[in-house]
């Protein structure tokens, strides 16, 4: 995570690697191949859920057009982000699992940079989400507070901000492509996150993590909290006595009553996930001084924060396709379509299958227009 998970790298993966205790000790304990077996498999489990499921939101967005509301490209700009940690942060964290934690199987030239975009990668990713959530929370805000003024992010505006929320997330982790590098310690290679010689390792990492800890994760989180506190107050009046002025307004304050569980939930799962790793953060650099304490196992506390904060990519399709219908239509439809490829349905029944879908959009025309998600 953003420094929360790989800034444990800075003692845990490797780096003052091999001459610290607490990655003397990591390194060095070797597991039963039945605890392995059972990581390995609990992260095979993870990779294959967040990439099928992330898949399928993307796809699902993709293919529908009225699903693409400012909430649900932003869904899909984190379904992206997400799949970086199956593509990068599991095949990594399975493989040092078997082999011993932070040892590099790659060498040369290609490891190096291998070394580094793996850590960056799998780190921006966290970032990208949680700016994503930032600016759904902003924008459920002005949509529950303004429901009849047009939409303050338009289409244009939304793929602006989306492009600037890789360019913050891109450029705060930048320092990576200069921290991580390759180290050979007794013929065995390690990726390490190291500071020198341009700075002193240990102080610079704390204050790096510092940075790291107000701007991704204390100050966003704060926003997010005061926003949907907002939010919920503003719901809370409209339950009131308050004159329903037309159907559009019922239509729009249930649809919005409809997202605020969907995207809260999103929240709420997203803090609980990244909090262990967060909380090991703090203890590594703040606490321990980047030294695990003898009585601390060490192996199996750094394995289950970055699992909870992994499984995160894992959670949150499903918390799409649990929460709107839209989602799950779009499921069924993309499974009917597969069906038909592969079963070869006659030319009749996909026609069928057109002209219900020509019926039911002409359906939803004749309705007053709400926000699709």
């Amino acid at each position: 995570m953003c420094a929360m998970a790989h800034r444990d790298n800075f003692t845990l993966d490797g780096n003052i690697s091999a001459t610290t205790n607490a990655s003397d000790s990591i390194s060095t304990t070797e597991e039963p191949v039945a605890v392995k077996v059972l990581k390995t498999f609990c992260y095979c489990v993870i990779m294959l859920m967040s990439l099928v499921g992330n898949t399928l939101v993307i796809t699902i967005i993709y293919r529908n057009k009225r699903m693409r509301t400012t909430t649900n490209k932003l869904i899909g700009n984190m379904a992206i982000s997400d799949l970086l940690f199956p593509l990068f942060a599991v095949p990594r964290e399975t493989a040092q699992i078997l082999i011993g934690k932070s040892r590099w199987l790659v060498g040369g030239v290609g490891g190096g940079i291998l070394c580094k975009i793996v850590n960056f990668a799998q780190d921006i990713s966290t970032a990208v989400s949680i700016l994503s959530l930032v600016v759904i929370a902003f924008d459920r805000f002005y949509a529950v507070k303004f429901p009849f003024k047009p939409a303050i992010i338009t289409p244009k505006m939304c793929r602006i901000i989306i492009a600037f929320i890789w360019i913050v997330a891109i450029g705060i982790h930048s320092p990576y492509f200069y921290t991580f590098r390759l180290k050979t310690v007794q013929n065995d290679i390690f990726c390490v996150n190291e500071w020198e010689p341009a700075f002193d390792s240990i102080p610079t990492q704390k204050v790096y993590f510092l940075i790291i800890f107000v701007v991704l994760i204390s100050f966003p989180i704060a926003v997010i909290t005061i926003l949907y506190t907002a939010i919920a107050i503003e719901v809370w009046k409209q339950n009131g006595p308050v004159e329903r002025s037309c159907q559009e307004r019922q239509r729009r304050e249930y649809e919005n009553k409809k997202v605020l569980k969907q995207v809260v939930t999103v929240v709420v799962v997203f803090v609980s996930c990244i909090t262990p790793s967060t909380i090991f953060g703090c203890l590594v650099h703040f606490v321990w001084n980047l030294n695990f304490p003898p009585e601390i196992d060490g192996l199996n506390f750094r394995f289950s924060a970055l699992f909870i904060m992994h499984s995160n990519a894992a959670i949150s399709p499903c918390i799409y396709f649990i929460f709107n219908k839209n989602y799950r239509k779009g499921f069924k439809e993309i499974v009917q379509s597969c069906t038909r490829m592969f079963s070869g349905v006659t030319q009749g029944a996909s026609h069928q299958s057109k002209m219900e879908s020509r019926v039911e959009h002409a359906t939803k025309q004749t309705t007053p227009r709400c926000q699709y998600i």
